[in-house]
């Protein structure tokens, strides 16, 4: 994988909605708070993450995905089928779960795969996020 190939631009989308999620998980706390009657909005949108996170997988090449298979990439995508084909109803415990246990190691896991390609990839995504959602990253 080279900075700015189809791979590497995958890897920063993937990280870019990990954040996004890890934002709403920490303004909702609590699996109660996240679904709780008024958030319904906060669910459809983490469905749909985890949806763009299976389907930018789904793209990564074989090769790649072969080299870092400590990354369960075909878990991500069968979620992303699981999500989508469901057709409206979701497990909202199971989608708390992947937000909550298999997202950071998954950030974790992309970024590293990055700052070995660009060593000022965190700033880059942070920049991103911030003009895109105004999401404020720590």
């Amino acid at each position: 994988m080279k900075k700015g190939d189809k791979d590497y631009q995958r890897l920063v989308h993937i990280v870019k909605y990990c954040e996004k999620l890890r934002a709403i998980h920490g303004k909702m706390g609590s699996y109660d708070v996240f679904v709780a009657k008024d958030n319904y909005e906060k669910i459809d949108v983490s469905a749909f993450y985890i949806g763009q996170i299976g389907e930018l997988s789904h793209g990564l090449t074989e090769e790649f995905q072969n080299e870092n298979n400590d990354i369960p990439w075909k878990q991500i995508v069968d979620m992303r089928n699981a999500l989508v084909h469901r057709y409206g109803t979701r497990d909202t415990r199971i989608i708390w779960d992947v937000i909550e246990e298999d997202i950071p190691v998954l950030n974790r896991k992309c970024r590293g795969l990055l700052k070995a390609q660009n060593a000022k990839i965190d700033d880059q995504i942070k920049f991103e996020l911030e003009q895109e959602t105004n999401i404020l990253l720590e």
